[in-house]
């Protein structure tokens, strides 16, 4: 084929990439305290969030995910950070996720786990929670907490995926 002749359409979109697409919440109490959730699937602790569903927009997938994992049914505000991950050897495809700003609830505010996925959740200071989040999440908790504090979104990209 000529490299000059485009291909069709079909073929075309069939040779783009393909990303793993993903949506979380920053949620702190009035105490500064961040939400994070330990799952039972794998090892860790992680931020609340999940997987875009078909037909859903980053936003609503943010949302759902907050009432699933947490029985808090919230509006979810202002997009803090978009994460690029680069395809490695975790993963063959990018990865991108969105995070958004949940707000902050009183202290003792009550979590009703989603026991299929979750096994606890713990509300700890900023600095607790990057040891326990680990490298990819802990650069979405300090760039959300930045755009938080100033309304800069911040755009990250790294090769650690936390998927």
């Amino acid at each position: 084929m000529d490299e000059d002749q485009l291909l069709p359409r079909e073929a075309w979109l069939a040779s783009l990439p393909r990303s793993y697409t993903a949506a979380g919440t920053l949620l702190t109490d009035e105490a500064g305290r961040v939400l994070v959730v330990k799952p039972n699937y794998r090892p860790g602790w992680q931020l609340v969030g999940g997987v875009i569903d078909l037909g859903e927009d980053a936003a609503q997938c943010a949302r759902r995910e907050l009432l699933e994992e947490t029985g808090l049914d919230r509006t979810v505000g202002a997009l803090l950070v978009v994460a690029w991950t680069h395809p490695s050897e975790e993963l063959p495809h990018p990865a991108v996720h969105f995070f958004f700003d949940a707000g902050s609830v009183p202290v003792g505010t009550e979590i009703a786990l989603q026991a299929a996925e979750l096994e606890e959740y713990r509300w700890v200071p900023p600095a607790e929670a990057y040891e326990l989040l680990g490298p990819a999440r802990e650069a979405r908790l300090r760039a959300a907490l930045a755009a938080r504090e100033d309304g800069v979104v911040r755009v990250i990209a790294g090769t650690v995926s936390g998927i």
